[in-house]
């Protein structure tokens, strides 16, 4: 079994294909995900040689010259994965996918502010006996509700992709 039958992919596939070929086998073969040595130690020989360019072309030409290499066989890398194997696989894989919060950093305080607003003109109001207070209170708190409710939905309307690179630290 050569490298790329490992990897379960085809010889002309690019170095990007190579890597998120081992990344998904890494993940699903991996020991502690439950997966067996001996696969992910053929996973990663493959990727030792693929991963690497100048690597890679001295394989390639040995590869052409010489016939397909045989592996080690550890299992079957390649076959296909049931519907709850990939369910299994997708809520364990934990990348990123790229995107940030481009929200200064002061504004999701607000509604945890408005909130505290509200405790604050409640315990004026209640101490005080201020109805007006009290009615301060009672509108700062269905305001700082609805705040809460509406941020995920602002972050993600103001959010962006980010092709390259981990998110900035601090969300900006």
């Amino acid at each position: 079994m050569t490298h790329y039958e490992v990897l379960g992919i085809d010889p002309t596939a690019s170095a990007a294909d190579v890597r998120r070929a081992y990344l998904a086998l890494a993940r699903q073969h991996h020991p502690d995900a439950g997966g067996e040595a001996a696969t992910m130690q053929t996973i990663n020989e493959a990727w030792a040689v693929l991963g690497d360019p100048g690597s890679r072309a001295r394989y390639d030409r040995g590869v052409a010259s010489e016939g397909p290499r045989r592996s080690a066989p550890a299992g079957d890398p390649t076959r296909v994965r049931t519907d709850d194997e990939e369910l299994l696989a997708d809520l364990a894989d934990d990348t990123p996918l790229g995107g940030r919060i481009v929200l200064p950093r002061w504004l999701s305080l607000v509604p945890v502010a408005v909130f505290a607003a509200s405790v604050a003109a409640l315990l004026v109001g209640v101490m005080f006996a201020a109805p007006q207070a009290l009615a301060a209170a009672a509108g700062l708190f269905v305001l700082s509700c609805a705040l809460f409710i509406s941020a995920p939905f602002v972050a993600l309307v103001s959010s962006r992709r980010v092709d390259r690179g981990p998110p900035a630290p601090g969300g900006r």
